[in-house]
């Protein structure tokens, strides 16, 4: 899945925002018990790979991806597991990303 977010700032004012905020990418998704444990993460230049688990009670899900800074884009690419996408679904997902992502780049 890829989601592309245009920002308004510099690429060198975003890295650091992203970097922060991969945690939050999937807040939300669904409910107040999902969480995010094994967070990785390495960038290469303006190019952040990661990997985590995202829990949800006794299941576990991992994931992994990119996060691209440029100049005027940021760009989350990543696969979603079968087990999201049949009881999340992928337009949730979409959305859920797409908005935080958002929220991140304005301040």
């Amino acid at each position: 899945m890829r989601v592309v977010v245009v920002h308004s700032s510099t690429q060198e004012a975003v890295v650091p925002v992203m970097d922060q905020g991969l945690d939050q990418l999937l807040t939300g998704a669904g409910s107040s018990s999902f969480q995010i444990v094994e967070q990785r993460k390495t960038w290469v230049g303006p190019v952040m790979n990661f990997s985590f688990t995202g829990r949800l009670g006794f299941i576990s899900v991992p994931m992994m991806g990119t996060i691209e800074v440029d100049g005027e884009n940021v760009t989350v690419d990543f696969a979603l597991p079968p087990l999201l996408q049949t009881f999340v679904g992928e337009a949730k997902v979409r959305a859920i990303v797409e908005e935080n992502v958002r929220a991140m780049v304005r301040g």
